[in-house]
C-alpha cells in the first residue's frame, strides 16, 4: 500500500515552505500537491528556501541507441556537479566524458532541466536540504567504444538501449527522469 499524499496551498513567503517542510519530514506522505496562483513566484519561492546546486548531463545517442549507467541499483543518466565557473554544456560533456569513459561526443540540443530535492549527506552540508536543477543536452557519439562505468561513482555498468527497449529502463529509475526518458520510447 502506498503512502499519503499531501496538499499545500501555499503562501509566498519562505517560512510557510519552511514550516510545510518541517511538517512533510516528520509525517508518512511521499508527495506533495502544489498548488497557488502564481507558480513561477511560488516555484522560485521554494527553490530559494534550499541550498542550490546545480548539475548536467547527457542523453547520449549513439544511432538510435541511448546510453544508460546504472548506479545504487537505479537505471540513470549520466551527470553531476556543475564545477564553479564551468558552462552547463562543458559540465555535461565532462560529466559523461568521466562517468562513461567515452569522448568524442557533442550537444545536439538542450533537453528539459529536471529538479529534484533531498537531504545533503556531505559534511560540510550534512542535514540541509538541497534543491538540485539538472539542466540536460541530447548528445551525439558516433564512436564504437561501449564505455566503461565510472566505479568510484558506484556506477556499476553501462547500457546502450534502444527506443523499444525503454520500458524496461523506466521500471527502475528515478520518478524526476521519465518524461525526459520517455521523449525517446519508441
Amino acid at each position: 500500500m502506498s503512502k499519503p499524499s499531501s496538499r499545500l496551498i501555499a503562501k509566498c513567503h519562505e517560512n510557510s515552505i519552511s514550516d510545510w517542510l518541517q511538517q512533510f519530514e516528520k509525517g508518512e506522505e511521499e508527495e506533495t500537491v502544489v498548488e497557488h496562483l502564481k507558480a513561477q513566484e511560488l516555484f522560485q519561492d521554494f527553490r530559494s528556501s534550499f541550498l542550490q546546486i546545480n548539475a548536467a548531463g547527457g542523453v547520449v545517442r549513439r544511432g538510435e541507441e541511448l546510453l544508460f549507467i546504472f548506479r545504487n541499483g537505479k537505471w540513470d543518466l549520466p551527470k553531476g556537479k556543475i564545477d564553479k565557473g564551468e558552462s552547463c554544456e562543458t559540465a555535461s560533456l565532462r560529466e559523461v566524458e568521466e562517468e562513461c569513459g567515452i569522448s568524442g561526443h557533442s550537444i545536439i540540443k538542450q533537453l528539459p532541466s529536471t529538479y529534484h530535492i533531498y537531504q545533503s549527506p556531505y559534511k560540510d552540508t550534512r542535514g540541509r536540504w538541497v534543491f538540485k536543477e539538472t539542466f540536460w543536452y541530447e548528445m551525439d557519439y558516433r564512436g564504437q567504444d561501449d564505455g566503461i562505468p565510472q566505479l568510484d561513482e558506484n556506477i556499476t555498468k553501462l547500457r546502450w538501449f534502444r527506443p523499444a527497449q525503454l520500458d524496461l529502463v523506466l521500471e527502475n529509475t528515478y520518478e524526476n527522469l521519465k518524461a525526459l526518458i520517455r521523449i525517446y520510447r519508441a
